[in-house]
């Protein structure tokens, strides 16, 4: 009764049918579970008003997904090798949820292991290694400095770093010389930077190394709770970014390695750094919040889109909705070329002279200056997308090219659609007032132009199907591999 009236009142914006079982996920059961799908798409559609509702899918909850979800709850050490650290002394903490202990290691321990993991030793950190820009406001540069300059003092200038690791073995003759702390798995939660500034030094830089000791402070912890905070209390060096949190996200990682295949694009995922030195300006990088906007924006919440994308990344409940297994790299480039389409039809009026543009023209620059234009024009496409492409989409995370092609490639294509589209945008201007703050408003505004876009596509057939011929609808799922 809860979830009739909630529809009744518009307040669903995606729904999900769950299969929960303990046994291996199947093919049978999830064409199952997607016939279930249609059969609540209809029905929704036959006794409630649909517009609100921008996804309507099934998912097989079976024991692979349920052992991955429980796997992701711990923080995760890649590297599970076994370490002997050279030690002279140190001391130990404990309570009875963790064991720490606190002692200083060689800079060429650091740097050897460096060489040999990289970026790998940091998968529990929220960043990768940043680089360094040769300024004395960049953190990095001012430890390489110091590192090669004033290599016994790197100590205390240095906050040290934060390790967590699976085992600890922790020597009985400290304070009597050189001797061995053995541990197994490492993660550098905290020292990402100073890691990777030592790693990255030269061979002739490196000479100075034999005077540097690190203070590092060993940590053996199982509650994931208490992992998780270790992970956020410790990252204060570098100004954290929403997105940093959602870095060790398994949709994040899928995501980074599905962007691997797609042409002339990178997509980070919530990880800054890498394992160059040199800090990288990428042309072709899709933003983490760039991203983010795009989905909120296709997905029918332009007010999230232009307002407030940072909540995309801490709200659990919406960054859920967003990035979940249904999200593929092939449809946020869709989403994401969409919004640059429309980003350059609006520079294409604003370089066209005032005296030379249309009534077309100075009614869509008229409605482009409002706040939240692109994004409002966004979702209006998206909601007109059964009636560009001419087929059913019960969820509209199942949309994408039907080739893999580069975000530039995607953006010329939705370019002929937004030039078809545009003369219906200054019916959305209500949409934009008060900063899209009204949702009803907004709603209403976007059926208006669906409706538009529907009563127009006789006239717009070939052009529509041309792009259609282009776009399909993949309604499985997403499984993650890793």
């Amino acid at each position: 009764m809860e979830v009739r009236q909630a529809l009744e009142e518009d307040r669903i914006s995606s729904v999900e049918l769950w299969y929960v079982h303990n046994c291996p996920e199947s093919d049978n059961a999830t064409r199952e579970v997607e016939q279930a799908a249609s059969t609540a798409k209809h029905l929704i559609d036959s006794h409630y008003s649909p517009d609100s509702i921008t996804s309507i899918v099934a998912r097989e909850i079976g024991r692979d997904k349920l052992e991955n979800w429980y796997r992701r709850t711990e923080v995760p050490i890649i590297v599970t090798d076994e370490f002997r650290v050279p030690v002279i002394d140190g001391f130990a903490e404990r309570t009875d949820k963790w064991t720490s202990f606190c002692t200083s290691v060689p800079g060429a321990w650091l740097r050897q292991i460096w060489l040999e993991h990289e970026t790998d030793l940091l998968s529990p950190n929220v960043r990768d290694y940043l680089g360094l820009v040769r300024s004395e406001k960049n953190i990095n540069f001012g430890i390489k400095k110091s590192a090669r300059e004033d290599a016994s003092q790197f100590w205390i200038y240095n906050n040290g770093l934060t390790i967590v690791v699976n085992e600890i073995e922790i020597p009985e003759d400290l304070g009597l010389g050189l001797t061995e702390l053995v541990v197994r798995g490492l993660g550098i939660v905290n020292g990402a930077q100073t890691t990777g500034t030592l790693g990255t030094l030269s061979d002739s830089e490196a000479s100075a190394l034999p005077d540097l000791r690190v203070m590092v402070r060993f940590v053996k912890c199982q509650d994931p709770d208490v992992l998780r905070d270790i992970v956020r209390y410790n990252n204060t060096q570098n100004k954290i970014e929403a997105a940093d949190f959602r870095s060790n996200d398994a949709v994040q990682d899928r995501l980074r390695a599905e962007f691997d295949s797609i042409p002339e694009a990178e997509y980070r995922g919530g990880r800054r750094g890498g394992v160059r030195d040199a800090i990288e300006r990428k042309k072709n990088l899709i933003a983490n919040n760039g991203a983010a906007q795009a989905l909120a924006a296709f997905h029918g919440r332009p007010n999230l889109a232009y307002n407030d994308t940072r909540l995309v990344w801490t709200d659990d409940a919406i960054y859920a909705q967003l990035f979940s297994d249904r999200t593929t790299a092939r449809h946020i480039v869709l989403c994401h070329s969409l919004l640059r389409s429309i980003e350059e039809a609006k520079q294409e009026i604003q370089s066209t002279p005032e005296a030379g543009r249309t009534d077309m023209q100075r009614a869509a620059m008229d409605y482009f200056r409002r706040r939240g234009s692109l994004q409002v024009l966004c979702a209006a496409i998206s909601a007109s997308i059964e009636s560009i492409v001419g087929f059913a989409i019960p969820d509209r995370f199942g949309v994408r090219f039907s080739d893999n092609c580069s975000p530039r490639l995607a953006a010329e294509r939705w370019s002929s659609i937004v030039q078809a589209c545009l003369p219906f945008a200054p019916n959305l201007k209500t949409a934009c007032d008060r900063d899209l703050q009204n949702s009803e408003k907004v709603r209403d505004a976007l059926a208006m132009f669906a409706q538009f876009i529907a009563a127009t596509r006789l006239s717009n057939q070939t052009l529509f199907d041309s792009f259609a011929d282009n776009v399909q609808y993949v309604g499985t799922p997403v499984t993650n591999s890793h």
